[in-house]
């Protein structure tokens, strides 16, 4: 869970979780620190990961599909044509192998634009999610 702002005001929240097995990505946008609160944005919206210490790397995370966008746990996560759920490498077939293993750590920076409105959080420690 990591703060995300836009001109330097808090806006919520970003829980992002690496499965360690196959290197994919799953993320949350809340309004509280909970992750109870979605924050949605719209369904074409594009979540870049990027991981400064890798080359610079840099990942784009998409909504699965337009019809519910479910998570890994079946729960859909479209209201109102809107949703808070973003996933990597989904349907992109983008080489995520970089990012398996259970040991696997480093510093990321989450952005996105939503509404003409930048947000982004500061560098925070990624570290897998391991089954």
């Amino acid at each position: 869970m990591a703060a995300f702002r836009s001109d330097k005001k808090q806006a919520g929240f970003v829980e992002l979780k690496l499965h360690d097995d196959k290197g994919d990505l799953e993320l949350w946008l809340t309004n509280d620190k909970k992750g109870k609160e979605p924050f949605d944005i719209a369904l074409d919206s594009v979540i870049e990961v990027s991981f400064p210490t890798l080359g610079p790397k840099l990942v784009k995370l998409r909504i699965r599909n337009d019809e519910e966008n479910e998570d890994e746990n079946g729960l859909w996560n479209i209201r109102d044509k809107k949703t808070n759920y973003f996933i990597f490498p989904g349907s992109s077939k983008e080489d995520a192998s970089f990012l398996v293993g259970k040991k696997f750590s480093t510093k990321v920076i989450v952005s996105f634009i939503s509404e003409g409105v930048t947000y982004k959080t500061e560098p925070f420690e990624l570290r897998p999610h391991t089954h």
